[in-house]
């Protein structure tokens, strides 16, 4: 029998989806969920984290991320498993 993994947080959050990554990249079969309305991801300033909606691809959100401050968003290391995360 294979196990199905799923990681949950209020605001799919950074950790969350750096377990989602290390966990697929371990060849284990995971999805990631939200139990809020949005995914809230870090900037520079705490009290106003990059919001998007339930459902929003990893892809568009790494992208506008990368547009929007390429040197930031790697050192909080939020970006490694996106692309896996979507496969």
């Amino acid at each position: 029998m294979r196990f199905r993994y799923a990681m949950v947080c209020s605001s799919n959050q950074n950790r969350s989806m750096e377990a989602h990554a290390l966990l697929n990249r371990q060849g284990l079969d995971v999805a990631s969920y939200g139990t809020g309305s949005h995914v809230k991801l870090p900037r520079p300033s705490a009290r106003e984290p990059n919001v998007y909606g339930l459902g929003t691809p990893y892809k568009h959100m790494f992208d506008e991320l990368r547009r929007k401050d390429p040197e930031l968003y790697p050192i909080l290391s939020i970006t490694s498993g996106w692309y896996i995360a979507d496969a």
